[in-house]
């Protein structure tokens, strides 16, 4: 017996298509390298010395520049793979803000936690292009491509 064209199960469309951009494969990518790495950060913070850090809260300071690039890598990862039924410019303008945001305040948090720089400017403005970024993020469903 031979089945129907109804039988069959819809296409699986895979997570990167020829028309997915560059731009956001490059995203995914250097995100998991990003939720990789603050693992990493992570057991440093947790097993070196006190005298590696800054006085007083450094080790407080480094674990949470971990759990900021951990989360927002998973959550850049995520919002790829998610970019085809999503507002193209919206979805790229946003995973580069996430990104940049999530380098420029988990760097200068980092650094500052090991006292290797004396202060964290970027800190501020990283996470304000974070803020921004999933702001437009949540707009990008609206208005997106059709799923057919």
């Amino acid at each position: 017996m031979q089945s129907s064209h109804m039988d069959r199960p819809p296409p699986v469309r895979p997570l990167f298509s020829l028309h997915t951009s560059l731009m956001l494969k490059a995203c995914f990518a250097i995100a998991a390298l990003m939720s990789g790495s603050s693992v990493a950060l992570q057991a440093m913070a947790a097993h070196l010395p006190e005298a590696a850090f800054s006085a007083p809260h450094g080790r407080d300071m480094v674990h949470m520049a971990a759990n900021i690039a951990l989360w927002h890598g998973i959550a850049l990862c995520a919002l790829t793979v998610g970019a085809p039924y999503l507002h193209p410019l919206r979805t790229h303008i946003a995973c580069l803000g996430m990104l940049l945001g999530t380098l420029l305040f988990s760097i200068s948090v980092t650094l500052y936690g090991l006292h290797i720089t004396s202060s964290a400017p970027p800190a501020p403005f990283g996470g304000s292009l974070l803020i921004l970024s999933w702001l437009l993020a949540a707009s990008a469903p609206f208005q997106g491509r059709s799923s057919s």
